[in-house]
C-alpha cells in the first residue's frame, strides 16, 4: 500500500496537468507549426484540392507545317501541312507518355506551279482529230503518317509556362505519287498518244483543262522510325479546364534500309 500510494499520487498529477478534450483548442487555433503561420489557408487549400483537384491537360492538337530535310529535299519534296493529334495514357510527377498520330502532306506546289506555266504556253495542235499539243507535264505528291509513342519531360518555371521535351519509337508509312499528264487542246475529243492507226492508244475525253493522265507511278512504304519534339506552353485560359498553346518543334524519321528520312515540324499546339 505504502509503495503504491506514491504511484498513485504522480498519475493524478499527471492527468490534472493534462486539459480535457473539450477544452482543447481547435487544428486551426493552435500556434503555427510546420505548415506556416496562415493554417486557415492551408485546410482551405487542402479542401480545394480534394473536392476540385488540379486539372491536367492530356490531349494536345498540332496545326502547322512540314520541311523536308535531307534526302527528302533531295528528291525536291516542298513543304507541306503538319497536322497531329497526341493523347497522354500515363504521368508520374514531370515524366509522362503520350501516344500520337500525324499527316504530313507535301504537294511539291512549286514544280507543279512551273508545270502549269509550261501547259499554259504549250502549242495549239492544228489537228482536231489528234489534239495533242506534244508538251508532257508532271505532278508530285508526298503523304507521310508517323504513328509513334514518346516518353516527355515537363519542366514547369510557372504556374503558366512549362518548357517540354519528347522523345519516342514508332512506325510511319508514306506514299508517294507521280502523274504524267498529256497537254491537249482542250476542246474536247479523244486525246491518243502513239500506237500508230491500225493500234491507237486511247487515253481519254480531252476536257476544259486540256490534260489527260496517261502514266501514275505510286510507292507505299511502312518504315520503323522515330520522333523527337521540344517546345513551351504558356496557359492563356482560365477556369477548371484552361487552355494552353504550345510551341513545337519535331523531327519525324524513317528508315529505308539504311537512309534515313526526315521532315522537320513546326506547329502551334492546343490542349485543354
Amino acid at each position: 500500500m505504502r509503495r503504491f500510494l506514491p504511484v498513485a499520487l504522480v498519475a493524478l498529477a499527471l492527468l490534472a496537468s493534462v486539459a480535457p478534450v473539450g477544452a482543447q483548442t481547435s487544428i486551426i487555433d493552435r500556434p503555427p507549426m510546420d505548415l506556416g503561420a496562415d493554417q486557415i489557408g492551408v485546410l482551405r487549400q487542402a479542401g480545394d484540392d480534394l473536392l476540385y483537384p488540379a486539372h491536367e491537360v492530356n490531349w494536345w492538337f498540332d496545326a502547322g507545317s512540314t520541311f523536308p530535310v535531307g534526302n527528302l529535299k533531295d528528291r525536291d519534296i516542298d513543304p507541306g501541312l503538319l497536322l497531329r493529334f497526341n493523347q497522354t495514357f500515363w504521368r508520374q510527377g514531370s515524366l509522362s507518355m503520350f501516344g500520337s498520330v500525324g499527316a504530313l502532306f507535301g504537294n511539291d506546289s512549286y514544280f507543279n506551279d512551273a508545270q502549269n506555266a509550261i501547259a499554259a504556253g504549250a502549242p495549239i495542235s492544228p489537228d482536231p482529230s489528234f489534239p495533242y499539243s506534244g508538251v508532257d507535264i508532271q505532278s508530285r505528291y508526298f503523304w507521310m503518317v508517323p504513328a509513334t509513342v514518346n516518353l516527355a519531360v515537363a519542366l514547369p518555371i510557372a504556374e503558366s509556362v512549362s518548357p517540354f521535351f519528347a522523345i519516342g519509337p514508332g512506325v510511319v508509312w508514306t506514299h508517294e505519287s507521280l502523274v504524267t499528264s498529256a497537254v491537249n487542246n482542250g476542246a474536247g475529243g479523244t486525246t491518243v498518244i502513239g500506237g500508230g492507226e491500225t493500234d491507237p492508244l486511247i487515253i481519254g475525253p480531252g476536257g476544259e483543262q486540256g490534260i489527260s493522265p496517261y502514266a501514275i507511278r505510286t510507292q507505299s512504304k511502312f518504315n520503323l522510325g522515330w520522333d523527337a519534339r521540344a517546345g513551351v506552353g504558356f496557359k492563356v485560359g482560365h477556369g477548371e479546364r484552361p487552355l494552353w498553346i504550345r510551341g513545337v518543334v519535331s523531327g519525324s524519321t524513317y528508315y529505308t534500309h539504311t537512309a534515313p528520312s526526315t521532315n522537320l515540324g513546326f506547329a502551334l499546339s492546343f490542349g485543354r
